[in-house]
């Protein structure tokens, strides 16, 4: 159990600790998002814009904007790594339409979709919310299974784990000094020897967890803040684009048909 815990801190770590690639999008450059196929079908189709994109060996998080939903989400997924196996290229190529499933919201208005044939390696993260983004956004849907690479992507959003393990070494720190104590007194000094053992190897675990709560912290709140940034210092100049797109668009259509916005005299009369 112990090995397991110690390979798990150093993936996280690892995941931590992964140099980042981060790019901002104005969306007046109409970036596609990478990986994210919309449905073309539908009437007025205005495909969504790249705002923001962090890049990593994992995988990859970006943030659009949908102009059909007029929302913003976020759109993560997983690459092909030590830790992890992405989808193949084939799987990537079929549209998302066909293969999404739903999940009913928790806490939160937002509303996440994920991908059935890429065995969750791609999850989409729509905001309903009026808020700003936050890890309030994210958390209710990062424990879900089938929604892994989010915390995969976004390692810095729980520390729950983390904490809870700190506190349990803390704990048995105590319970070692004790032991000791009352070995010291009997002079077995034996098993004093193997609790000095367990006692340096819990503050070897103790450090790591501290290194990767210090950083989730400041990830955490560096994320978010580029995020909102990303999407504030644009929003304004990005909605008024789009609604005067919307209302050309619906003015254009009544053009084609004047037979249908002036009646015929005959018609007019009665």
């Amino acid at each position: 159990m112990q090995y397991e815990q110690i390979a798990q801190d150093k993936e996280t770590y690892a995941r931590l600790t992964a140099p980042q690639h981060i790019v901002n999008n104005h969306f007046s450059e109409h970036k596609k998002v990478e990986g994210f196929f919309e449905n073309r079908n539908v009437p007025q189709f205005m495909g969504s814009d790249r705002l923001f994109r962090l890049d990593t060996i994992y995988g990859t998080v970006q943030m659009g904007y949908s102009p059909g939903k007029k929302k913003s989400f976020i759109f993560a997924n997983i690459k092909t790594s030590i830790y992890d196996t992405a989808a193949s290229r084939f799987q990537k190529e079929i549209r998302e339409k066909s293969q999404i499933s739903r999940h009913l919201r928790t806490g939160t208005k937002n509303k996440a979709i994920s991908s059935r044939r890429r065995w969750g390696s791609a999850v989409i993260l729509y905001k309903a919310e009026t808020l700003p983004w936050s890890p309030r956004s994210v958390a209710p849907y990062l424990r879900r299974a089938n929604l892994e690479a989010l915390k995969k992507t976004m390692p810095f959003l729980d520390k729950n784990e983390e904490i809870s393990d700190r506190g349990q070494i803390r704990s048995q720190q105590r319970n070692l000094q004790n032991d000791l104590q009352s070995n010291l007194l009997s002079q077995n000094y034996a098993e004093m020897a193997a609790i000095r053992a367990q006692q340096v190897a819990d503050s070897t675990r103790q450090d790591m967890l501290n290194a990767i709560i210090y950083r989730k912290d400041q990830q955490r709140l560096l994320f978010f803040r580029r995020l909102n940034s990303s999407l504030d210092s644009q929003k304004y100049e990005m909605f008024a684009y789009y609604r005067n797109k919307r209302k050309g668009g619906s003015s254009a259509r009544s053009d084609e048909n004047p037979a249908e916005n002036n009646p015929k005299p005959n018609e007019a009369e009665e």
